[in-house]
């Protein structure tokens, strides 16, 4: 039996997506065989997650495992949504719903959301939180390298200097 060359070229390309595939279904992210992902992960009111992501796999937020860096960004975002939801609904007066109402003290870095502040304010509350880290300022778009180090913390900041995600140690 003879393969032409575009069979040849299919059958390669079908077994390049399945291996590719497979390797994402593994992740620690609810990636399901059809390529769609399990929202049982995360809360209900935040959606699908996306479903065009990166081929990177990087550390995420909380405690929901590894994942692309696409999918990191929209945790992060969905995070920040609520802190903002939590924020409005305790200057309307009503109880915090993400907040420990017994809780005397406010929150302090990295439970305490540091998006808006300024790079150097940032700074500050990371080093009172922990002195032994050491905290780079980065614009938003900057080139780094991809190391995980938990001793460092980079702090992304947007052309005005205002922080734009949540800094965590990596």
């Amino acid at each position: 039996m003879r393969l032409s060359n575009s069979t040849i070229v299919i059958v390669l390309a079908t077994i390049i997506a399945t291996s590719t595939t497979a390797a994402f279904v593994d992740a620690e992210v609810n990636i399901q065989p059809d390529g769609t992902m399990s929202s049982d992960s995360f809360p209900a009111h935040w959606g699908q997650p996306p479903m065009g992501q990166t081929r990177d796999y990087v550390v995420l937020p909380g405690s929901y495992g590894r994942g692309s860096s696409t999918l990191k960004h929209w945790i992060e975002e969905k995070i920040a949504e609520d802190a903002a939801a939590a924020a409005a609904t305790a200057d309307a007066g009503t109880e915090r719903r993400f907040a420990d109402p017994s809780s005397s003290s406010s929150p302090s870095w990295p439970e305490k959301s540091l998006i808006g502040m300024t790079g150097e304010e940032a700074t500050q509350e990371i080093n009172i939180a922990d002195p032994t880290l050491e905290v780079q300022i980065l614009d938003e778009d900057a080139m780094m390298t991809m190391d995980y180090r938990e001793d460092r913390v980079r702090i992304f900041v947007n052309a005005d200097g205002k922080v734009v995600n949540q800094p965590h140690k990596g």
